[in-house]
């Protein structure tokens, strides 16, 4: 997921907003030109702020250890659902070993490089993982709107028309 490049990162923004996961705006699309605009701005803008904050080593361990992250994550939570809910139905099926061997890996190659070398970017990098928990749960869970967030919607959605 992280080490893709803007335009398909931008698709996942996109699909995540129509899901209700993040902002309504990043889920527009342009009228003529039928790609997630709003989605690609926001993907550059992310982009750029984390180009700029360090070197380019500090930005692929960066990358590197939330995406390992991320990829754990996952697989444990396709082991977990494999043994608690066997019954629901699942498009494909993969043997068992397969996410295990990479849950092993993702925890090596995220808690190793933390043993050996501890640095303060792996604390970042938990901390930005943590709040989009911090910010899941009121705005996508509890449903709390902001005042005034869907005139600013409706404003920027206009511009993107121009």
């Amino acid at each position: 997921m992280f080490g893709q490049s803007t335009p398909e990162m931008s698709r996942l923004s996109y699909v995540a907003a129509r899901e209700g996961h993040l902002l309504d705006i990043l889920s527009y699309v342009h009228i003529r030109r039928l790609t997630p605009s709003p989605a690609l701005i926001f993907n550059a803008i992310i982009s750029i702020c984390m180009v700029l904050a360090g070197n380019i080593t500090t930005l692929i361990d960066f990358f590197s250890f939330t995406a390992w992250l991320s990829y754990g994550a996952t697989m444990l939570a396709l082991i977990v659902m494999r043994w608690t809910k066997p019954d629901l139905p699942r498009p494909y099926k993969v043997n068992i070993a397969i996410p295990c061997f990479v849950l092993i890996v993702s925890l090596y190659l995220v808690i190793g490089p933390i043993v050996e070398e501890p640095h303060i970017e792996y604390l970042y990098a938990s901390l930005f993982i943590a709040s989009g928990l911090v910010l899941y749960l009121p705005f996508v869970h509890f449903k709390l709107n902001i005042p005034g967030i869907g005139s600013a919607t409706s404003f920027s959605s206009y511009l993107n028309i121009l």
